[in-house]
């Protein structure tokens, strides 16, 4: 880790986390796996965005959709309706979601914290926010501040890694030394770098609960291989 422009988290200083993670987007952003060699790491990320655009159902040409941390827009090219706000911290980002996005009349483009959104309370109908939470400097205050900008009777659908199962099958291929040779260009454990924290269910039950109530839970390619969850979540009262 010496040779990284930034220290590990926790010791990133606040002013310094916009900079890190554009180096971090640059170079681990999901562009790389949506495309990837191994056709696994396809078949997992195809199940997790068709999960998304189910959850989100039904949708109406009215329906205003945040998509909180949306990287370079590929999950936002599924959603078939809607008015559509992208938001990320990282220009990078938001440069490469303008360029791969299609219906552009249907959507707008935002730079900003998703822990301080600059936009009114209870303004959307949706939110969708996908390999997102383990990335940002505190899941308490980015579901907080997800909840103040949804409409009352809106939902969120998130989706996260289920980490600690990904990195335990991780490790028994690079103990069999096999890892590098199905999954070529991918870390052995993300939070080495990127991801801040490992994520996980009960993780998100922790941190979601005072300001989210939990409707729906698919685990991602499979209920009984969790690599991904994909979750549907009401405002709580």
């Amino acid at each position: 880790m010496s040779s990284q422009p930034f220290p590990f988290y926790p010791r990133i200083p606040k002013n310094k986390f916009r900079a890190w993670n554009e180096v971090m987007f640059i170079r681990y952003n999901n562009e790389r796996v949506y495309h990837h060699s191994n056709p696994f790491i396809r078949f997992v990320e195809r199940k997790r965005v068709q999960a998304i655009i189910k959850l989100l159902a039904p949708l109406s040409p009215s329906d205003r959709i945040l998509a909180a941390g949306c990287g370079e827009g590929y999950v936002e090219n599924f959603i078939p309706t809607g008015l559509i706000t992208l938001v990320d911290i990282s220009r990078e980002a938001i440069t490469r979601a303008k360029i791969a996005s299609t219906n552009l009349h249907r959507k707008k483009f935002l730079i900003a914290d998703l822990e301080r959104l600059p936009i009114p309370s209870n303004y959307f109908d949706k939110i969708e926010c996908s390999e997102v939470i383990e990335h940002v400097y505190s899941p308490a205050n980015l579901l907080k501040e997800l909840r103040r900008v949804l409409k009352p009777a809106g939902f969120l659908v998130i989706t996260f890694p289920n980490e600690p199962l990904i990195n335990s099958i991780k490790k028994i291929l690079i103990r069999f030394r096999l890892f590098h040779l199905f999954f070529p260009n991918i870390p052995p454990d993300m939070t080495e770098e990127w991801h801040l924290r490992s994520y996980d269910l009960v993780s998100f039950q922790k941190d979601s609960s005072p300001y989210w109530k939990i409707s729906a839970v698919k685990g991602i390619p499979f209920d009984l291989l969790p690599l991904r969850y994909v979750l549907k979540c009401q405002k709580s009262p």
